[in-house]
């Protein structure tokens, strides 16, 4: 049997209220109160009753993260961001990926906020807005990533056109001119693919370069292996290139492999940048020229915005653009 709240304040010599004081973090209970109480809920293994503590409430102190996929480097280490953030805000955080697939999407918003958590930071991925507002959320809801820009909801992101146009623009002024791009799809269904790919052209427009439609390699996934393949399709059909954008950190590493199985020397016959910044580009070989979002702000901004509509949930919402910064690597030749 689990122990209670009375077991844990018999064994500290309290009253189950002063246990309840602490559990719920409040500031009027004495160091050594605490100290004693927190050493008997350790020693018992005491968890409190979650759902119970909601009710009596109205919160939990926990907030749910929802995204793609959490074997993703980049949602990886965003997720741990929003965690620390969650945990200084005295907050803890749930995470869980949809697989980028619009039912399961659907579902964390319709049912993880009925369970447990008070508020939830969503990435989506499939879910396009119209859809949003046919699924309200059943708890605040922040959103992170440019598949949606929405007037009803706070959204967290960088500006992907301009991040895209920028690493074209790196490239273009490193004298590159058949500039190819990896990741846009064929479907519209994927805002960020259609965002970055207008970036890389607007880029291209800036400078008079023409467009050569052979030049973008279309793909079904942002992964490694999705990348790898490309370059090989590409390359063994007869389409040549100096440089290539690739619209995540995931498909340049892909790209970089499939060059070294086809005897290419990045920079030197093809160059490469990209955006996302894991941890992973300044480790490959060579090292991967990338646009670094400011993933600690990102993380911060979508816990605060959280906690701000927790307290009040008539907050206007509002776009919040993300700082990023280009940082150049050894894969796209380094001055």
């Amino acid at each position: 049997m689990s122990a209670s709240m009375t077991d844990v304040a018999k064994l500290a010599g309290v009253s189950p209220r002063t246990v309840s004081n602490v559990v719920n973090d409040f500031v009027h209970v004495r160091d050594t109160t605490r100290q004693r109480v927190l050493a008997a809920i350790d020693e018992l293994g005491y968890r409190p009753n979650i759902s119970a503590r909601r009710l009596r409430q109205g919160r939990t102190r926990i907030l749910g993260f929802a995204v793609p996929e959490l074997s993703q480097p980049y949602f990886a280490e965003l997720s741990e961001l929003v965690e620390i953030a969650a945990q200084k805000r005295g907050y803890t955080v749930i995470a869980t990926q949809t697989g980028g697939i619009r039912e399961n999407e659907v579902r964390a918003l319709r049912d993880l906020g009925s369970h447990i958590v008070d508020g939830l930071v969503f990435s989506p991925m499939s879910m396009e807005q119209d859809e949003l507002y046919r699924t309200p959320p059943s708890v605040p809801t922040v959103l992170i990533g440019e598949q949606i820009s929405s007037s009803r909801y706070t959204n967290i992101a960088i500006d992907n056109v301009a991040a895209t146009a920028d690493i074209t623009r790196h490239l273009l002024e490193r004298g590159h001119r058949r500039i190819a791009t990896l990741g846009a799809y064929h479907s519209d269904v994927y805002r960020s693919s259609r965002l970055r790919f207008s970036g890389y052209r607007q880029a291209l427009d800036d400078a008079g370069v023409p467009f050569d439609p052979d030049l973008v390699l279309y793909t079904d996934r942002f992964g490694r292996q999705a990348g790898l393949e490309g370059i090989v399709q590409a390359w063994q059909g007869g389409t040549r290139f100096d440089a290539l954008v690739c619209f995540t950190d995931l498909l340049a590493f892909g790209a970089i492999r499939a060059f070294a199985n086809l005897g290419v020397r990045i920079p030197d016959d093809v160059a490469i940048a990209s955006i996302d910044d894991v941890q992973e580009a300044e480790f490959s070989v060579p090292s991967l020229t990338t646009i670094a979002p400011n993933k600690q702000a990102i993380a911060d901004q979508a816990v605060d915005s959280l906690l701000a509509l927790l307290d009040d949930n008539d907050l206007e919402p509002t776009n919040v653009d993300i700082d990023y910064e280009l940082i150049v690597r050894e894969s796209s030749g380094r001055n």
